[in-house]
């Protein structure tokens, strides 16, 4: 059923694939620990390698925190394979290059504007800057992101639907929700 959740509502358990493994569990995976659960549109998207390499920056504070941390995106298993390590990542990606946990989650699209955002052209840049290339295309370009701070009882503490791309909360906002 699609729709969206809400803060104190329990998350229902989802069995996913990464790159490297596949029938993996959500509850099994988090134990009883706390986590985020972000999606993002696909591996290529240069603004969402941008966020990706900020989570990897900042992985110690969640790890310290005992969160752990797994990103939703519509990229194919193999073009993560293709382009990292299996232990690049210190968070768990989850494909979903049929995009049914982002209809499962009720995650709309937000159709490109003809002028991007001020925001937007920012954080491109900034990627730009580092030396992040736009990859390979995958699945619905106009997708929106939303992230999810659950309990170690699964439970919703936060719940954000972003617009554009680039509208997920920052490490800082997540690790202060974080218990």
């Amino acid at each position: 059923m699609e729709r969206k959740y809400k803060v104190g509502e329990k998350l229902p358990d989802f069995v996913f694939d990464t790159p490297w493994k596949s029938g993996l569990s959500l509850y099994r995976e988090m134990g009883d620990s706390p986590c985020v659960l972000m999606f993002l549109r696909y591996y290529g998207c240069s603004t969402c390698q941008l966020e990706m390499r900020y989570l990897i920056r900042d992985y110690p504070q969640f790890a310290a925190k005992g969160a752990k941390v797994f990103v939703v995106l519509q990229s194919q298993p193999e073009t993560l394979r293709e382009q990292a390590a299996p232990d690049y990542f210190p968070y768990t990606i989850i494909c979903d290059p049929e995009q049914k946990l982002y209809q499962d989650f009720a995650i709309g699209s937000n159709p490109h504007p003809e002028q991007l955002s001020a925001r937007l052209q920012e954080k491109i840049q900034e990627a730009r800057s580092l030396g992040i290339q736009h990859g390979k295309f995958e699945g619905n370009e106009a997708q929106s992101p939303a992230t999810f701070v659950l309990d170690p009882d699964k439970t919703i503490r936060y719940v954000w639907y972003g617009v554009e791309s680039i509208d997920v909360p920052s490490s800082q906002e997540l690790l202060r929700i974080l218990l």
